[in-house]
């Protein structure tokens, strides 16, 4: 394995010569393995897509071990070149869910560029730092490396403005969901800047939500997650370099004869009284809205929660056959009765 799968999963290759801090000085040995690693050759698709990454905001979905962190880190020597190039202290901000990631990443990116590179975590005490604390980092550090709840509190105090970040990394991107500090940090304070960073984020797996049972419920979670980070998916077409590369399952295909009944008319079935409960639910709703409160919020939730299980069971119905329809109701029945 060579350096540009560094970074993705436990087995981190770059740990090996890369050493960042040389005893008693930078030694000779020392300068010859950092310029080792600076001096790696990109894949033909990691090039794909940095080159995707410095026109526009860009998702990377590549397998684990495909070397998402080194595009990052191409990113990171593109636009801190430019920075240098303006004579413009703009930083380039790298964000990472856990704090493992953080201080991993962090060793990377010292070992592969010249900037001044620095992590943060809560770990470090910076949820106590004031101010002049972070002052004192913006003037020393190029690029830092944070949990996103880090750079969230600091935007939430004005320690740090987007106005003063040129590139923002994402890792593990997929977590930008929900009230997720990145989506907090996207959400309060990119999509309102005036002078927004430029975005990339890196994922193997761009879907984690569960319950994700239709080709509609996919592309509607890949259209949030761009919404969200102001970007494009970029996938490798041409996977036959990956292939080579990283480790993956071998799928096979296995081909049967198209089914010869036809379940439309069950379908009806299901449609005709799926809408007799949703007018159930409704008539409830009525005689009781002046009993309770939240009435309203209740008949919402129960005819959307209608709506969802009818289109799921349907789904299943066909796509996958009858069986997997009964197993279908059957979850949603249960999913039904812990909600109340």
């Amino acid at each position: 394995m060579d350096a540009s799968t560094a970074g993705d999963g436990d087995t981190n290759t770059l740990k090996r010569p890369c050493k960042t801090s040389p005893p008693e000085g930078e030694t000779d040995k020392y300068k010859r393995q950092k310029r080792e690693c600076q001096d790696f050759s990109p894949r033909r698709y990691q090039l794909d897509v940095y080159e995707v990454a410095t026109r526009h905001n860009t998702i990377a979905m590549l397998d684990t071990g495909a070397g998402k962190t080194m595009i990052a880190v191409m990113l990171i020597k593109h636009f801190g070149k430019i920075n240098k190039a303006n004579n413009d202290r703009k930083l380039i901000i790298f964000l990472a869910p856990t704090v493992q990631l953080v201080t991993q990443q962090c060793e990377v990116i010292k070992s592969y560029t010249d900037f001044e590179v620095e992590h943060y975590h809560g770990a470090k005490g910076v949820d106590q730092w004031k101010a002049h604390s972070w002052q004192q980092q913006l003037l020393k550090y190029q690029v830092m490396v944070m949990t996103p709840q880090v750079l969230l509190d600091a935007l939430r105090q004005a320690f740090l403005i987007l106005d003063m970040v040129s590139l923002m990394i994402f890792d593990e991107c997929h977590h930008a969901t929900g009230n997720h500090p990145y989506t907090r940090i996207m959400k309060e304070f990119y999509h309102g800047s005036e002078h927004k960073p430029n975005v990339f984020g890196m994922t193997a797996s761009p879907i984690i939500r569960k319950g994700v049972s239709s080709d509609l419920d996919c592309k509607n979670q890949l259209s949030e997650l761009e919404n969200i980070l102001d970007s494009k998916i970029h996938s490798v077409v041409d996977r036959e370099e990956i292939e080579l590369c990283v480790p993956s399952a071998k799928e096979v295909n296995r081909y049967y004869e198209p089914r010869t009944v036809s379940f439309d008319d069950l379908s009806e079935e299901l449609e005709i009284l799926c809408s007799k409960y949703d007018g159930l639910i409704i008539q409830l709703h009525n005689r009781s809205t002046n009993q309770y409160k939240d009435a309203d919020e209740i008949t919402k939730e129960s005819r959307k929660r209608l709506s969802n299980s009818l289109a799921k069971i349907c789904y299943c119905l066909e796509d996958a056959g009858l069986l997997c329809a009964s197993e279908a109701t059957k979850i949603c029945i249960e999913r039904g009765q812990r909600k109340g």
